[in-house]
């Protein structure tokens, strides 16, 4: 009887691991899966996204394995002095504006690029580094820092008026690591990013603006 006791708990035990396994074989890991440390929000020009944008959230499970039309979305909700388009030109992005987040769905390979257009607002640079969260089917895999190239707003893209913006950011008392400012991902505003925003204007790709912004 003993014995029969014995194989009925291993065989219990036995399903109940291969039902958690198989419940958390959908489940999002943030170590498993690969996402950027830093978002650039960017602008289009003729109604073609800025390709120097572009980034790749890969979503994979506990085990490795990809997750097959995970639902991605990019939260900039924690940065206060950033806004979204409502318009992404993208026909897989979902947007959704009170939330400050844009949304796409990965492949069978777990994988899904984005190019997330926006800007920022004009006045001072308020929020720091990492205040951008990245989700896969609700689970937050990252939380990147989010610089923009248009930090004037307004709908006039990516011109020298911005340059005034991110000359005030680096020279803000104690040099405050603005994120909206932070181009090369350093965790600092320094030098390096202002040559990263000097050749984003000469590349002319981000020349059209927020005619389209998020409330």
């Amino acid at each position: 009887m003993t014995g029969l006791v014995r194989k009925a708990t291993l065989l219990t035990t036995a399903a109940g691991l291969l039902i958690a396994s198989a419940a958390m074989a959908g489940v999002p890991s943030p170590a498993q899966s690969t996402v950027p440390a830093c978002i650039k929000l960017v602008g289009s020009k003729a109604n073609v996204p800025d390709p120097h944008g572009l980034f790749t959230v890969v979503v994979k499970d506990l085990a490795g394995n990809p997750i097959n039309n995970a639902s991605v979305v990019i939260d900039i909700s924690g940065c206060t002095d950033l806004r979204l388009y409502s318009n992404q030109l993208d026909a897989g992005a979902n947007v959704n504006c009170p939330a400050k987040r844009t949304q796409k769905f990965a492949d069978a390979t777990g994988t899904v690029t984005f190019i997330v257009l926006g800007e920022s607002r004009p006045g001072v640079g308020v929020t720091l580094q990492g205040a951008g969260k990245i989700f896969a089917n609700g689970t937050q895999l990252g939380s990147p820092t989010v610089s923009a190239f248009d930090l004037n707003g307004g709908g006039n893209g990516v011109e020298i008026t911005d340059l005034s913006l991110w000359l005030q950011d680096f020279g803000s008392p104690g040099n405050p690591p603005f994120g909206r400012s932070d181009f090369d991902c350093s965790g600092s505003v320094g030098i390096n990013d202002l040559s990263q925003w000097l050749a984003e204007f000469g590349f002319t790709t981000s020349i059209d603006g927020g005619q389209a912004n998020c409330p």
